[in-house]
């Protein structure tokens, strides 16, 4: 998949194009609202950030957040979507880079939390090992990833993106490199995306080592 190519044709992805959700994932916004992941004052990471909905949640709860796209277009158009939202200071706590997520650089000390939503299920599956590498290596020992399964119910051998991908492809990815679950949970209806109810399961997993 070229996503430069998807982000620039035909004038470019607008807003509630393919994959665009025009907002912020509502199961983030659950998780911030339930009050069980500490925020304020952390340091967050969002790869494959798009437009960078969930960059600017984290940021208005107290984050300082970083998305990454491989599409300098899509940057792009995550900053002047930021730029144009009078933000007021949380502007500044909503930054972009146009990185590779492989050779990615984490901030001093690691990352405190990592939003994975739509992200591996985008990469084809020979990549995945790594996926879980890079994820050990970018957050710090104590940090979390968070991850938005899906689409859970696809076939993980039939084509993509989104490629097919199940919780226990999270947990055998995840588990070598040191990480501890800490919950996987279905997602309720309510809370997801239109097209994407009864796909996607919340899974959240602790750095240990």
């Amino acid at each position: 998949m070229n996503w430069e190519n998807m982000w620039s044709a035909n004038g470019g992805l607008q807003q509630g194009q393919a994959f665009d959700a025009s907002q912020a994932s509502k199961v983030l916004t659950n998780l911030l609202d339930s009050g069980d992941l500490e925020i304020q004052g952390t340091k967050a990471f969002v790869p494959g950030c798009g437009r960078g909905y969930d960059v600017i949640e984290l940021a208005k709860r107290g984050a300082t957040a970083t998305g990454l796209d491989i599409s300098s277009t899509a940057v792009k158009a995550a900053e002047e979507y930021r730029d144009g939202a009078k933000l007021g200071e949380v502007a500044s706590r909503a930054l972009y880079r146009c990185e590779d997520f492989f050779t990615t650089e984490a901030p001093q000390g690691g990352y405190d939390i990592v939003y994975d939503y739509t992200f591996l299920c985008a990469l084809p599956p020979e990549l995945r090992e790594e996926w879980a590498k890079t994820m050990a290596r970018i957050i710090r020992p104590g940090g979390e990833l968070i991850t938005l399964i899906f689409p859970v119910g696809k076939d993980p051998k039939a084509g993509g993106p989104p490629f097919g991908v199940t919780p226990d492809i999270y947990r055998e990815l995840l588990t070598p490199q040191g990480f501890e679950e800490v919950s996987v949970e279905k997602v309720p209806e309510s809370l997801s995306h239109r097209d994407r109810e009864n796909k996607e399961f919340l899974g959240r997993w602790k750095r240990s080592s």
